[in-house]
Parts: C-alpha cells; sequence; structure tokens
C-alpha cells in the first residue's frame, strides 16, 4: 500500500510528534508500505530571522526531496517562520499550509505516487484541510491522526490566554475579533472533514470512542508510547533515598510543554502551601511553551525554588530523573482534556519515576490501574501540595512498581503495531 502523509513537524525536529512519526513511519514500512511525506523543512521552536528564511528559500512553496531517518522520501515545502505567540503559530500554520497546498498541486512526483490512502497529521490543525484537498486532487480516501482533543478544545478556547504573558493586552484585544472568527472557521472545517474522512487515528481510548459513536467509522487507538530514553540507573538513585522517616524536602521535576493546558502556576501555588507546613519543594521546569515567561514571574512573586529551564533532548534527561522524587504530569481542569493523555506519561512509567498526576480522566485511569503514582485533581494547589507533604514525610511511598514499564512495552511492542496496521487495512477494504 502506497500511503502519503502530510505533516508540518517531521525528523530532524524533536518533539512529540515528530517522534511518533518516525517511530509509525517505520512500522508502516516493515509491514511493507511505501510511505511518502509532504512536510516544512525543520524549524519548529527555532529561532530563524526573516532574513535567513527569505535566503533559505522558505517563502517558495515548490516541493524539494530529502531523505527522512528510516529511509523515507520527504518531499519540502514551504513555511513561514514559527514563535512562541499564539498570533506567530497560527501565521506559521495557515502559511505552511498553503504552501504544502501549492506545493501538492505544482509538483508531479506526489501524483506519480498515487497513494492509496492520505494521512494527515493534527496538529497543526490546517493540516486537515490539507488532507481534504490532497485526496479529492489524488481520488484518494484520506484519514486524519487526531493527537490531541479536538474538537472538543475549542470548547476551551476562552481559557486558551489565562497564564500567558508574551503578547501585551493592547494586541490580544486587537486581535480578540478575528481571532473569534477563526476559532469559529477552524472549528466548522475541522468538524467537516472528520465527518468526511475514511477513519480517525487518536491517542487515547476514550477519545477513540466518542468518535467512533459520533461518526460511525474506521477509528484506532495508537497511543504515544514511541521509543524514548530509558535510564535504569536513575530508578537506583531514587530508591537510595526512598528511606522511611522525617524529611524536610521533595525534588519535582516537569519536563514538557510549558503551555495553556498545562497551567503550571497551580505547581507553584502548591509548592508555597507546602512551604507553610514546613515542606521545601525544589521544582525544576524543563520545556517550552507560551507559559515560560508567566511562570519565572510568578515564581518570584510566590517566593518558590523554580529552576526553569528551556527544553532538552529527551537523552539528557538522565540527570533530571536521577535528581527528581517524583515526576509531574499536569493538565488543567478543561473538560475536554479528560480524553487527553499527555505522552510524558508513558516515559516516565517506561523509566519507573514515580508520578504526582494532576488529572482527570484516561490519565488518571492508567496512573492508578498501573500503581504508577498518585493522583490529586486539577486546579487544587492544596490537595497537591498536601501530597507532596506526605511524599517528603513518608518517601517509601516514591517505589513504584514495574506494571507501568511493562504495560508500556507492551502496547509499543503489541497492541500499537497491531491497532494500526489493521487501521489501515480497514480503511484499505472500505475505499
Amino acid at each position: 500500500m502506497k500511503i502519503l502523509v502530510l505533516s508540518q513537524y517531521w525528523h530532524p525536529e524533536n518533539g512529540v510528534p515528530q517522534r511518533r512519526w518516525t517511530w509509525l513511519t517505520k512500522l508502516l514500512q516493515n509491514a511493507g508500505h511505501e510511505v511518502l511525506v509532504v512536510a516544512p523543512p525543520p524549524h519548529y521552536k527555532r529561532s530563524i530571522p526573516m532574513a535567513a528564511w527569505l535566503r533559505g528559500g522558505g517563502l517558495i512553496p515548490a516541493l524539494h526531496e530529502d531523505t527522512g531517518p528510516n529511509g523515507e522520501r520527504i518531499m519540502r515545502s514551504g513555511y513561514f517562520p514559527s514563535g512562541r505567540s499564539l498570533a506567530r503559530r497560527i501565521l506559521n500554520q495557515g502559511w505552511t499550509a498553503m504552501a504544502m497546498i501549492v506545493g501538492l498541486v505544482s509538483n508531479s512526483e506526489v501524483k506519480r505516487f498515487q497513494p492509496d490512502i492520505v494521512l494527515g497529521t493534527v496538529p497543526a490543525l490546517p493540516t486537515s484541510v490539507v488532507a481534504f484537498i490532497a485526496a479529492k486532487r489524488l481520488r484518494a480516501p484520506y484519514v486524519i491522526d487526531l493527537r490531541d482533543a479536538w474538537p472538543a478544545l475549542f470548547r476551551e478556547s476562552s481559557e486558551w490566554d489565562a497564564g500567558t504573558s508574551n503578547e501585551p493586552r493592547r494586541a490580544r484585544l486587537l486581535l480578540r475579533v478575528p481571532f473569534r472568527l477563526l476559532l469559529r472557521f477552524s472549528e466548522t472545517a475541522l468538524n467537516a472533514v472528520l465527518h468526511r474522512a475514511a477513519g480517525i487515528i487518536t491517542t487515547s481510548s476514550n477519545l477513540e470512542r466518542e468518535l467512533r459513536t459520533a461518526m460511525n467509522k474506521p477509528t484506532a487507538t495508537v497511543r504515544n508510547v514511541f521509543p524514548s530514553a530509558v535510564f535504569p540507573d536513575a530508578g537506583a538513585v531514587r530508591a537510595s533515598r526512598a528511606q522511611p522517616g522525617e524529611t524536610r524536602a521533595l525534588n519535582v521535576l516537569y519536563a514538557g510543554t510549558l503551555g495553556r493546558a498545562q497551567k503550571l502556576e497551580n505547581a507553584l501555588i502548591a509548592a508555597k502551601h507546602a512551604e507553610a507546613q514546613g515542606v521545601h519543594i525544589s521544582l525544576r521546569f524543563v520545556g517550552e511553551g507560551a507559559t515560560f515567561g508567566a511562570l519565572k514571574q510568578a515564581a518570584q512573586r510566590y517566593g518558590v525554588d523554580l529552576d526553569l529551564q528551556h527544553q532538552h533532548a529527551p537523552h539528557d534527561l538522565r540527570d533530571y530523573y536521577a535528581w527528581a522524587d517524583t515526576a509531574l504530569v499536569h493538565l488543567t481542569d478543561w473538560e475536554s482534556l479528560k480524553v487527553a493523555v499527555p505522552s510524558k506519561t508513558y516515559e516516565l512509567m517506561a523509566n519507573g519515576i514515580h508520578i504526582s498526576a494532576v488529572i482527570a480522566g484516561e490519565t488518571e485511569q492508567i496512573v492508578r490501574t498501573l500503581h504508577a503514582g498518585h493522583v490529586v485533581p486539577p486546579s487544587d494547589p492544596q490537595a497537591l501540595a498536601d501530597l507532596w507533604v506526605e511524599l517528603a514525610r513518608n518517601p517509601q511511598q516514591l517505589a513504584v512498581t514495574d506494571e507501568g514499564r511493562k504495560w508500556v512495552e507492551y502496547q509499543r511492542d503489541t497492541v500499537a503495531p497491531a491497532a494500526l496496521l489493521d487501521f489501515f487495512e480497514q480503511v484499505r477494504q472500505l475505499g
């Protein structure tokens, strides 16, 4: 089977979507399928000056060929430099989508490929529309890989700017009306694309159930259990510290997106409450996102111990995992996030690291069932503070079993490959 994959994020970038599709591409090719990718050059979370972008041909939408880590052919499209602000990200995604469309229309190599299935990965949201247009032009069915809890996340759009400080208030007010119009258009377009798709892939079983009931078409859950860095020695370091007895400090690591859906200020307030109970919380946040600057300001305001660092590659986290007594998996209390499972959950379980889960829904069920840590409700800093105080005073509770690690390995080696290949076979038979 020939599969055309459309994505705005690809290797050698090192985010979750990129690592997910490096893994899935390998699974598809190992099963005998041929994969052709249309994606922009690496630019996500990279500082690219406008002059360098123009010199590098980013303005030009014509596709040029590249080779991926699994030997897959990649047709690189035009793009617009990304940024942290919501406005810049919208411009980046919209521009890149248009460049992909122009490239798909003008490049004869894609047409000669004659795909059996077109697949669009979301995020970015405009890629879903690109998949629809490409499928029409190439006369092939299309499927959507829906990595987040869309379209339900649109219902939380009024909260997206909370906790950010990247744009002046006047700029946010000026953008409010066009932003609302864009959101309405995006929600309508995504719903239309999903209803017309031949199938949908999700990363959580709860979201798959919702979509299968609502849309009556082939669906599959392929979790983000892609291979990640594993540091067995980090667990041994933590175990040596986990001795019963009174203690007055706890090391808490968060390594992931510092974004709108996380609202990590909740953890800063919890650290302040724990200090009031006589337990010092050392926080270390490693990542990128819209709330990076706001978190630095909030930590100073609350007077908490926060080491805030920019994103590191997964294989560079060894010392951070060894340092941590517990690691945060943190989402806010949006209803749509109950069907989301942060990929970091799987990496922490694979490394045997105790999880302080501030979350509800499917992730809560996973952490509790596999005894991978402790769970408190989102947006309740006192509950989180009480948990950390309890863990600091009884560090033996930080020990976790290997249930989580074994479950992740089983999902990666058995469940996910079978679900992915069976899904494409269903779509092929129906198409």
